[in-house]
């Protein structure tokens, strides 16, 4: 396995982040076949636990898997059953949840519809497979100008990051495109819809949080002193406000059932 790229994330991820990334996992939980309650659900990908927190909102049991130990390790005495390991090699049995969760994986990866395939392989035939991803037609002007100040202060995305952007969404960054992933993988029923999604983030401060949270940015954050940083945030802060409008990120949702 590869470095824990997510590694020192956590934090910032569970508490800004999650900003985003809540109400897209409950909006995505939303789009099952039918009821989760009380079915067992592989939550793949699951980060600090914001598909598992729409899971057990919905009444489903889920068990938890991410490649970041760091990550799955975050406020782990209320989180539920979790292993580390890679979507596209799960170590789990054929047939062995009811339900799987992809909230944001797919679009990590290159070989996309490998995972997809896994996923369909562990889930009992019937099941729902839902994913989603950010489209690749995604704009938000605020976050356009958030970038630029954040550049023009320094900062350099990782490598992997861009990689992420120019290699892997593209794969899944459609509802054309992750269809034919979930065709690939022999799903049923499939159904996908790419639209605009109202998170609730109206003010800067909110996007700018959200933004610094996510873990491209760790490593330059934390090479800064505690005052440095919180001055940076009220300088992107300031710089965003005359250009905020409510983010509203354009994502693809995927929800297709296993053919078994």
């Amino acid at each position: 396995m590869s470095a824990d790229r997510y590694a020192g994330a956590a934090e910032g991820w569970a508490a800004s982040a999650s900003l985003v990334y809540g109400p897209l996992a409950a909006e995505l939980v939303g789009r099952s076949p039918h009821p989760l309650a009380g079915r067992r659900v592989l939550d793949a990908g699951a980060g600090t636990g914001l598909g598992s927190a729409a899971l057990l909102a919905a009444g489903a049991r889920p068990v938890a898997l991410d490649r970041s130990h760091d990550m799955l390790r975050w406020d782990r005495a209320r989180r539920p059953p979790s292993l580390v390991a890679d979507v596209l090699r799960l170590p789990l049995r054929d047939r062995a949840v009811d339900d799987t969760l992809a909230a944001f994986v797919l679009n990590h990866l290159r070989e996309p519809a490998g995972a997809m395939r896994e996923l369909a392989r562990v889930t009992r035939p019937g099941g729902a497979v839902l994913a989603s991803a950010y489209a690749t037609t995604s704009h938000s002007a605020a976050r356009d100008a958030l970038d630029e100040e954040l550049r023009r202060r320094g900062f350099t995305p990782p490598g992997w990051y861009l990689d992420i952007k120019a290699l892997a969404v593209p794969k899944v960054g459609s509802a054309a495109a992750i269809a034919a992933v979930a065709r690939a993988a022999d799903l049923a029923e499939i159904r996908v819809d790419e639209r605009e999604v109202d998170v609730g983030v109206r003010g800067a401060a909110e996007l700018v949080d959200y933004r610094l949270g996510q873990a491209q940015h760790v490593a330059w954050l934390a090479a800064m002193p505690a005052p440095r940083r919180a001055a940076l945030r009220a300088e992107l802060v300031a710089a965003v406000a005359p250009v905020m409008a409510p983010f509203t990120p354009t994502v693809v949702f995927l929800a297709a059932k296993s053919a078994g």
